[in-house]
């Protein structure tokens, strides 16, 4: 199965939701709402119950916490839970490449990204306002970035003064996980996306990552195009269904 087990075990650790409950096989989190990935159901291990008994159970879980029921869907879930789930009514909402490279220090001839270990308030003020952030999500993402508990490198591009990229990496298990990586739209185009990857990984390498990994949504193809040129390649897919 690629491993997929692995790599969804390593994303979940590194966007980890507030609540966690693990029910079959199957892991429930919640975060108030705060993206998909942090609030929906992962079937990641064989079930033993009725597949019509978990579901039941879930939606009435997940309204009981004013939330939309989502699932997050890989092969894993084998194509019987996927066809229900589009019978009872879920529709598909995204499609998500997982991609993967083995690691190699990269040579950069001009480097522009600050490295630093740990999360500061800073640059999450800064992750907040690239990615759009709404005020009312912000407390939860605070949370959410706090709850990791693998190292974390975060990468910041300032030019005259402002931030105009970052991105965020996880270190566990020898996996390297790029996250959130944002260039400020008047500044694409530049390679500052590349610069923020390769300084990212190259700090990696040295606490003794060996393979990286990334999530991107299908349809972002200049996201695609830059993984790509990064020498990423498509490992397997996943996709949300939602009520």
């Amino acid at each position: 199965m690629k491993n997929i087990a692995l790599y969804e075990e390593l994303s979940m650790n590194a966007h980890p939701a507030i609540k966690t409950q693990v029910f079959d096989g199957w892991f429930l989190r919640f975060a108030n709402g705060y993206t998909n990935r942090a609030n929906s159901i992962n079937p990641i291990y064989p079930s033993k119950m009725a597949i019509d008994d978990k579901i039941n159970f879930c939606e009435e879980i997940y309204k009981s916490q004013g939330l939309a029921t989502v699932f997050k869907l890989t092969s894993l879930s084998f194509d019987v839970l996927d066809e229900i789930l589009a019978d009872k009514g879920y529709e598909k909402v995204i499609d998500c490449n997982v991609m993967i490279k083995s690691l190699v220090p990269v040579k950069q001839l001009k480097i522009k990204s600050i490295i630093t270990d740990k999360i500061t308030t800073e640059w999450q003020e800064n992750f907040f306002r690239l990615n759009n952030i709404s005020n009312d999500k912000i407390e939860t993402a605070k949370i959410i970035q706090g709850n990791i508990l693998n190292k974390t490198l975060c990468a910041s591009i300032i030019e005259n003064g402002v931030t105009v990229a970052s991105g965020l990496c996880v270190v566990e298990r020898e996996y390297a996980g790029l996250y959130d990586i944002v260039v400020d739209s008047r500044y694409r185009g530049q390679g500052l996306g590349s610069d923020i990857c390769n300084s990212l990984l190259n700090a990696a390498i040295r606490i003794g990552a060996k393979t990286a990994y990334l999530q991107v949504v299908a349809d972002n193809a200049p996201a695609i195009r830059l993984y790509n040129k990064l020498e990423f390649i498509d490992h397997y897919k996943y996709w949300f269904r939602k009520k």
